[in-house]
């Protein structure tokens, strides 16, 4: 309905001439370089003259105004003389390889085969100067392909470069999802690709304008975190900190600490406190403010000012700082665990600092070697203690870290963003991520899904000629593919592990069947070695012509062998009849 609301009557104006010539978008691909195309298909020999394809999108932030949703990314306005091919098929296309660039660009060619008989419509090199090869098509995003006629929008760009839609038109000027604007007297097909389920878009993302949807088509991941509880936190910037502390009254390079819940926290300088080896930090700092959050997640990505500048951190000169030192005492009573990271680089990769030595103690006194970091870089990167349980429960706990040298050198080392996090635990995070090339093709029913795009022999992209059809697959299919085995596909050909993985993940029964749908099959084994109701072959809980049609699908095969004698035959057909109905 929001479709309707948005286009009002526009689509009701149509002709006649134009809804017999029926053209409608037919396969899409993004994404790809010069792999790109849009496949229109129609009446052989229909005119597209006064037809346009207009792609919406994002736009960027233009001062105080942010252009959100809704923009015209990309345009293509097709000549008086521009025909759907003979065969019923128009490829508008990545023209690939440019002769005309500068220097010649003669790689990147249209990777795929066209049918003579369509017509076969490079959409343009960008410039003399640029590579063709250029992905012109934004990808990933929500973006909506409208075919429209009469275009009349301020929108002049055609065949500009990617992501260029802060100098396009806006169409839906509140960013609401509903079109303000409709520069064009009819709409003859449009279709949305969608990086998520869903309704409406998530947070950050575009919205969509055609009730006709193609996706999703993002990957999943999980990323496996460690967190836990601050127990403190120590920053060397010049100013306030985010978090709560202020800025010490000495110069750069001062030390300061940012309490967190258990409410202790010192660092000393080497073993005598104050080595002037230390440049500008010669003494002790603690704060008792608010600090850092429970979790250490604010400024920066860990709860500190990101590590950036060379003046904001703790500097060690190397000239005759081998061998010195730098202490934090903290507190872990109550606490459990303690994990270490920390940002540190290094002013020389071969005359600089070649260790960082880290030990434990729990009196400042005796102490036990741990983890030993190396080598360094020239840029910050942060490093992580691992797990420590030595130190659970005491009142006052110390980690120590002591710089090695490989020679006398005038380079330094530099500290930032120590932090100390308590019980840390592994969290599985699932992120979801573009998946890449793009490709969407419509079925006979008018319906879309995302192909598995190729450019190898047996591809699914069949520009100018008739599309892949979509095979449908169910739980226990046996062409569904291997349950154990990441595929492009919904579903999986074991019935019951389809199903136990399914009501676990259903993005595995109704997307893809991808690798975290994998890791769940490890528990089919348990869940599925007894199954009840042997003849129910797609896991519904019931025995009924669904899996008289599995069944069948098998006949003279084996995988369906109810019966244990290596063929599907008259035998197991009576034992799934005799168990027709409710599984028990």
């Amino acid at each position: 309905m929001r479709f309707i609301t948005m286009m009002g009557t526009a689509a009701l104006s149509m002709t006649a001439a134009t809804l017999a010539q029926s053209i409608t978008f037919n396969e899409i691909r993004t994404g790809t370089n010069n792999a790109e195309y849009i496949e229109i298909k129609g009446t052989p020999g229909a005119s597209m003259a006064g037809l346009t394809v207009v792609v919406l999108g994002d736009g960027t932030s233009t001062g105080a105004v942010i252009t959100r949703t809704g923009v015209v990314e990309w345009l293509y306005r097709f000549a008086a003389t521009d025909v759907i091919g003979s065969n019923g098929y128009l490829v508008l296309r990545n023209p690939g390889a440019n002769p005309a660039a500068v220097p010649a660009d003669t790689t990147g060619a249209f990777p795929f085969t066209i049918d003579p008989a369509a017509t076969n419509l490079p959409w343009g090199y960008q410039t003399a100067t640029g590579s063709a090869g250029n992905t012109q098509l934004e990808s990933p995003d929500n973006i909506t392909f409208l075919l429209v006629s009469d275009f009349t929008g301020t929108d002049t760009f055609q065949t500009r470069a990617p992501n260029s839609g802060a100098g396009g038109q806006d169409l839906d000027t509140n960013d609401d999802g509903v079109l303000d604007i409709t520069p064009w007297s009819a709409i003859l097909d449009s279709v949305a690709f969608k990086e998520t389920n869903g309704a409406v878009p998530l947070a950050g993302q575009d919205w969509w304008y055609s009730p006709n949807t193609c996706g999703p088509y993002i990957s999943r991941t999980v990323v496996t975190a460690t967190s836990g509880t601050v127990i403190a936190g120590w920053d060397y910037q010049t100013t306030t900190n985010t978090n709560g502390g202020t800025a010490a009254a000495a110069a750069p390079n001062t030390p300061k600490l940012y309490k967190s819940n258990a409410g202790v926290g010192t660092m000393y300088l080497d073993g005598t406190n104050g080595s002037s080896d230390w440049a500008q930090a010669t003494q002790l700092n603690s704060f008792t403010g608010t600090g850092l959050n429970a979790t250490g997640t604010a400024a920066g990505g860990n709860g500190l000012d990101p590590a950036t500048s060379l003046t904001s951190c703790l500097a060690l000169v190397g000239s005759t700082a081998n061998g010195q030192s730098v202490t934090f005492k903290f507190s872990m009573a109550s606490v459990q665990g303690v994990t270490l990271s920390y940002a540190t680089r290094t002013s020389g990769t071969t005359t600089g600092f070649t260790t960082h030595q880290w030990a434990y103690s729990t009196n400042g006194a005796d102490w036990t070697d741990i983890d030993v970091f190396t080598p360094f870089s020239t840029s910050f990167a942060v490093k992580t203690l691992a797990p420590l349980t030595a130190i659970d429960g005491a009142a006052d706990a110390y980690l120590k870290c002591t710089f090695s040298l490989a020679t006398t050198t005038t380079s330094n080392n530099r500290l930032d963003n120590v932090l100390l996090l308590s019980n840390p635990v592994n969290s599985d995070t699932i992120v979801t991520s573009y998946a890449g090339p793009t490709m969407g093709i419509k079925q006979a029913n008018g319906t879309w899904f995302i192909g598995v795009a190729s450019t190898t022999v047996g591809q699914q992209d069949t520009p100018g000629s008739l599309n892949y059809a979509a095979p449908t697959y169910t739980c226990g299919d046996p062409t569904a593919g291997d349950c154990a085995v990441a595929h492009g596909n919904a579903f999986c050909s074991d019935a019951c592990c389809c199903a136990y993985v399914g009501g676990l993940d259903p993005f595995c029964t109704t997307v893809r069947w991808d690798s975290i749908c994998v890791t769940a099959a490890a528990g089919c084994a348990a869940n599925c070695s007894s199954a009840p109701c042997p003849s129910d072959l797609n896991g519904d809980t019931i025995v009924n012509g669904a899996d008289l049609g599995i069944m069948l699908g098998d006949w003279g095969g084996s995988e369906r062998d109810l019966n244990g004698d290596g063929i599907v035959n008259g035998a197991d057909l009576g034992l799934l009849l005799g168990a027709w109905g409710n599984c028990p």
